[in-house]
């Protein structure tokens, strides 16, 4: 049976990491980086790619053929974003579209990575139909990708994605429950929100959402996210009660407390019907998603060797002190 080759354009984040450890047989999933280092960390075929590159986006396509292209890279930084806006929206936006033109120039279908920041915040839940009305910048480039990709005549699918957690690479950028769970063994309090809600997703659902899409050739748009809506001050109590960590580190602040450059909305909670009706994708609950993390550090502590360490630091995103080889 021929295989089926997937790219990956910003595959090195948390998402990218769960895409590869999911994979489904037959699939080729090849990975793009922006940065040096990555070979090693990857057990999979990398290459380095800029998005605002567009020859070498081009050349990219002509080398590897891939029937889908899942774009997940971007300046995903919302207060970057807002500092930076001229080169946010050439990252974001200007490279989406070069995306779009490779994609046209060899055949392939294209799923988006999009983000609950689409959303004002104050209508909530909130339908793939509900009017975008984003309140920061981040959230108005983000709309402006979506019309490319909606416009493009391209087949493809449009995921939009609310806040992640789950065991990244090293290198990577962090999410809110690794840094709680560092911050949190080393007996440090945290401080976290208790006026903003969410609803968590644990990556691995993220991912099953797009394998199900690139197995289907399904389009159009998809929300995707966890199925409880709690504060991220809960969320944090949750990590450390799952983690057996001292949830009374944990102290709930107003999000006045951190000066940001740029506005949050208060409340962008999803409906997932469609994920679950038409994908027939069920995300866990938040709880379930811990414990599945907390599992899945300690089958991995459990069986590693000392010469094996390096590489579980990778794949785990967890400092020296926390992962265990065996005697």
């Amino acid at each position: 049976m021929k295989r089926r080759t997937v790219l990956v354009i910003g595959g090195t984040g948390l998402l990218g990491k769960a895409l590869i450890e999911t994979c489904p047989f037959g699939i080729e999933i090849l990975i793009t980086h922006l940065r040096n280092g990555w070979q090693d960390a990857i057990p999979c075929p990398t290459m380095r790619v800029d998005v605002t590159d567009k020859e070498g986006l081009f050349g990219l396509l002509e080398e590897t053929h891939p029937e889908v292209v899942i774009h997940a890279a971007g300046a995903n930084s919302v207060d970057f974003a807002e500092a930076n806006k001229s080169a946010a929206r050439t990252i974001n936006v200007c490279g989406t579209q070069n995306v779009i033109d490779a994609c046209h120039e060899h055949g392939s279908e294209l799923i988006y990575i999009s983000s609950n920041a689409v959303f004002s915040g104050e209508d909530p839940p909130y339908s793939e139909n509900s009017t975008r009305l984003p309140v920061n910048y981040y959230g108005e480039l983000k709309v402006e990708a979506e019309n490319l990709v909606m416009t493009s005549g391209l087949e493809c699918a449009i995921v939009r994605a609310i806040l992640m957690y789950g065991w990244h690479f090293l290198q990577s950028r962090p999410n809110p429950v690794t840094t709680w769970i560092r911050s949190l063994e080393a007996q440090r309090p945290v401080q976290v929100v208790d006026d903003r809600y969410s609803q968590p997703l644990f990556a691995e659902d993220c991912a099953a959402v797009i394998w199900r899409i690139v197995e289907s050739s399904a389009t159009g748009i998809y929300h995707v996210a966890g199925t409880d809506r709690l504060t991220l001050y809960e969320f944090a109590l949750q990590t450390a009660q799952v983690f057996d960590l001292d949830a009374h580190l944990v102290e709930p602040v107003p999000s006045s407390y951190f000066p940001q450059l740029a506005p949050r909305p208060v409340d962008t909670s999803f409906s997932i019907l469609k994920i679950q009706t038409e994908l027939q994708v069920f995300p866990m609950g938040t709880p379930a998603g811990l414990q599945q993390m907390k599992m899945s550090r300690l089958a991995v502590s459990v069986g590693s060797a000392e010469d094996s360490a390096h590489n579980t630091r990778l794949q785990h995103g967890l400092p020296a002190d926390v992962v265990h080889s065996a005697p």
